[in-house]
């Protein structure tokens, strides 16, 4: 396979997209849209821009959610990651139902198949990556649809429609499993 040296300023090679549920701190549901994050174990891992708004609530109020979206979910992904919580209710505005989660003080999305209850133990800044901000947290609780499992309460790989997100900075787009 031959290959080139590209000279990108980001390299999104198919991340999954989830949207974070949070309370603000009038206690206000609100969501954005990302598509850096990871889980290992009991562990959640999510990267955000420092300025953030939704980044900067987290840190504020410790819990949330992390609600993995399928592919009808595309308006709710654009108009979360186009929108910022500082200036409207973006779930006044878009079709998502929070429901408040009975483990930490978050909402989860009723409408997102999977949702991984979140609790924040870590905040990493470092110089060496300005103007970004990971957060870790311990993961207290998951909820997984019905449609997601088989008949032994095991995943259904196949049952999975999730977004990746794929892009350079400048073509972007998202494709899923299916």
């Amino acid at each position: 396979m031959k290959k080139e040296n590209v000279y990108y300023d980001k390299l999104y090679y198919g991340f999954p997209i989830v949207l974070v549920s949070y309370y603000d701190t009038d206690g206000t549901p609100n969501v954005t849209t990302i598509s850096s994050s990871y889980t290992l174990k009991d562990m959640m891992a999510l990267g955000f821009s420092t300025k953030g708004y939704a980044l900067n609530r987290i840190k504020e109020v410790s819990d949330f959610v992390v609600n993995v979206v399928d592919s009808s979910q595309v308006e709710a992904v654009n108009f979360c990651g186009k929108n910022t919580g500082a200036e409207c209710k973006k779930f006044d505005s878009i079709h998502l139902t929070p429901v408040p989660s009975k483990v930490v003080n978050a909402p989860i999305i009723e409408e997102c198949p999977i949702s991984i209850e979140c609790r924040l133990t870590d905040v990493i800044e470092s110089e060496n990556h300005m103007g970004i901000t990971n957060i870790l947290a311990k993961i207290k609780g998951r909820l997984v649809s019905e449609a997601y499992l088989n008949d032994s309460g095991r995943l259904n790989v196949s049952a999975f429609d999730n977004l990746f997100y794929v892009g350079d900075g400048d073509s972007k787009g998202y494709r899923n499993m299916k």
